[in-house]
Order: C-alpha cells, then structure tokens, then sequence
C-alpha cells in the first residue's frame, strides 16, 4: 500500500521541516516531492546550540524514484536518525 509520499515542508518526528528539495520539479498536492539528499532544517536544541546541523532526508523509496533517486516516504529516516512524518493525505509511495 506504501507510505505517504514526502514533500517540501514535511516534518520529521523532531518537527524540522524539508527545507529544499534537491534536484527535482515534481510536485505533489502543489509542493515539491521530496527525494534523498533534500535538506531538513537544522534541528535538536541543545545548550541552545543545534546539533543536528546539514541533515539530509535518507533511506527513500527502493522502487519508486524521481530523476533516477529514492522518494522520500513517512516513517523514513533522515541522516540524524529522525523519521518523516504527516506526509501526503492522497498520495503514497511503495
């Protein structure tokens, strides 16, 4: 059934949104998908200091690419460990 597809603007489980998408023009529901490599907003406040700093969106879609890369999905983990969340209400990806 796949998982809900990922967009510019989705957060991860920490709450730091996709902040650009790398490399691709393909929108769902008027947002660009998100792809492996997309930047997530820097993220996990410690001393007041980030400590997740040039995360980037990971471990996309084995079977469903754009522009020859994985798709991002919810429940996939960023570089930091941390997993998408929310996602698309109407498109999924496998």
């Amino acid at each position: 059934m796949g998982q809900p597809a990922q967009r510019k603007g989705d957060l991860n489980n920490l709450g730091a949104e996709i902040a650009g998408v790398t490399d691709n023009k393909v929108k769902v529901n008027g947002e660009l998908l998100s792809t492996d490599g997309s930047s997530v907003q820097d993220h996990l406040l410690v001393n007041n200091v980030n400590i997740h700093v040039n995360t980037r969106t990971a471990n996309g879609s084995s079977t469903v690419k754009s522009g020859g890369v994985p798709v991002n999905r919810t429940t996939d983990a960023d570089s930091c460990g941390h997993t998408r969340v929310g996602g698309s209400s109407n498109v999924n990806i496998g």
